[in-house]
């Protein structure tokens, strides 16, 4: 019963974060920055953290837990290898891509184009230099506490109610992209996409920091690095 109870307690934070901590029209930018960094890690931090204490699963910040372990299993089959080796292919893929992204956006820019994004992020992006220090504060603290909450908690209280990390997983996920919905839903269907790519890689090492530090650099990479790249001189 206290499993039901911590899942509902959770989906009632990610609720509340969805009524106020997205990015309201008509506010200011640097008040939807402070906004979000006031709610996000209270709606998905600390209600993870309160989930998991009182759930007895502290534990299962340094160790997968082990309802997931069938799933892992499946995770590194389609890895093909684990450990430091994949670890360090998807940190290569990441670099990899993150170049050609840029290449490509600079390419379409000199076409007279709009760099290409999956989903509408304008309104977040920064536009001057005093907003790039927001938009890395954000992209960092939402690595951490996202993970934290969409990769552990959810899915981890989500697979001991129903008896299936399945389910658990693929809720966590279809919520994920829905706490993305600002962007559209070509945004939510990316992210939804991201998440089961962030689960696979959690579950493939096993640790859930890697698991942070991906979503962390994907979204410098989109939120500081290609837009201080394609606009140097901002100001």
């Amino acid at each position: 019963m206290i499993h039901w109870a911590l899942l509902a307690g959770l989906i009632a934070a990610y609720a509340w974060y969805l009524r106020g901590g997205g990015v309201p029209p008509g506010t200011g930018r640097v008040a939807r920055y402070r906004r979000w960094m006031r709610r996000a890690p209270l709606a998905f931090g600390a209600s993870a953290i309160a989930a998991l204490a009182l759930g007895g699963r502290l534990g299962t910040l340094t160790r997968l837990p082990p309802e997931f372990a069938a799933l892992a299993a499946e995770a590194r089959w389609l890895a093909g290898f684990g450990g430091v080796a994949f670890e360090a292919a998807v940190l290569g893929g990441l670099a990899g891509g993150a170049l050609i992204g840029l290449l490509l956006a600079r390419w379409r820019l000199g076409r007279g184009k709009r760099p290409f994004s999956a989903g509408n992020i304008e309104r977040i992006l920064p536009r001057n230099r005093g907003e790039f220090a927001w938009t890395a504060a954000l992209g960092t603290a939402a690595g951490i506490v996202e993970e934290l909450f969409f990769r552990l908690a959810l899915p981890l209280f989500a697979t001991l109610a129903s008896g299936s990390a399945a389910i658990g997983f693929g809720l966590a996920t279809v919520l994920f992209a829905g706490a993305h919905r600002y962007q559209g839903w070509a945004g939510m269907a990316f992210s939804g996409l991201a998440g089961a790519l962030l689960a696979t890689i959690y579950l493939a090492t096993g640790e859930l920091w890697f698991a942070m530090l991906v979503h962390v650099l994907l979204n410098l990479n989109g939120l500081v690095l290609r837009p201080a790249a394609l606009r140097p001189r901002a100001d």
